[in-house]
């Protein structure tokens, strides 16, 4: 009897472990990803490629004489690459509008300057515009930045100073300013 109440109870905890083991099943895959270099310049207060206008307001002879300078303008830089950034006009010469004709003859070939009062990119302001004052634009690319570090907010701003002289009739005179941002 002994022997049969040690075999059911054996049998019993035979039973016990094996419907004891957990019924689970597995799959698994591979999540790829694909990253490709990526690069973009915006203008940090409208968050797009658009900035708002730099408006330089000449009222007086000490204006004309001295020059007016813009509000700061603040640019970010995201980029997955270490990066630069060059700045161009995007024309030779100002267009005007007003009441006169052919008043672009006498507005000065460096008229617009500009200097960079932040930079924030982990990399260098490049000549002209690495002096302590402003640098002449010009309608070629010139180098701004070089050696900016990757990241997703590298961060410069700029000045602009315009000193037209006394030759110019009254009117509005404007110039489009592009930044390029490159990776290296």
């Amino acid at each position: 009897m002994k022997k049969i109440t040690l075999f059911i109870t054996l049998c019993l905890l035979v039973h016990t472990a094996a419907t004891a083991q957990s019924k689970a099943s597995s799959a698994s895959q591979t999540a790829s990803l694909v990253l490709n270099n990526s690069i973009d310049i915006s203008y940090m207060a409208t968050g797009d490629g658009s900035g708002n206008d730099a408006i330089m307001q000449f009222s007086t002879p000490t204006d004309y004489s001295n020059g007016v300078t813009s509000p700061e303008q603040q640019l970010r830089v995201r980029s997955n690459k270490n990066f630069k950034v060059a700045v161009r006009c995007d024309a030779a010469s100002f267009a005007y509008q007003g009441n006169t004709t052919n008043a672009m003859d006498n507005m000065p070939d460096n008229a617009l300057w500009l200097k960079v009062t932040a930079n924030n990119t982990g990399g260098a302001v490049k000549a002209p515009f690495s002096t302590a004052g402003y640098a002449t634009l010009s309608d070629e690319n010139q180098d701004l930045l070089v050696n900016g570090n990757y990241g997703g907010n590298q961060t410069f701003a700029v000045q602009y100073k315009c000193t037209p002289g006394f030759n110019l009739p009254a009117g509005t005179y404007t110039m489009n300013v592009v930044f390029t941002a490159t990776q290296e």
